[in-house]
């Protein structure tokens, strides 16, 4: 449990230094992220209407 929180501050430490030190590629970054979960969500929808 100790580790997993670890990480978990690791992760959004490191993912607040890059949004600082390069704001342009976090925010392509960021862009790209979340259209990726959108498509996952779409597929996810259609995948669940099937049935």
């Amino acid at each position: 449990m100790f580790l997993r929180r670890c990480a978990f501050a690791c992760f959004w430490l490191l993912l607040g230094l890059f949004l600082v030190r390069q704001p342009e590629r976090a925010a392509h970054a960021t862009r790209a992220l979340i259209g990726g979960l959108a498509l996952v969500a779409d597929a996810l929808a259609r995948f669940t209407s099937a049935f």
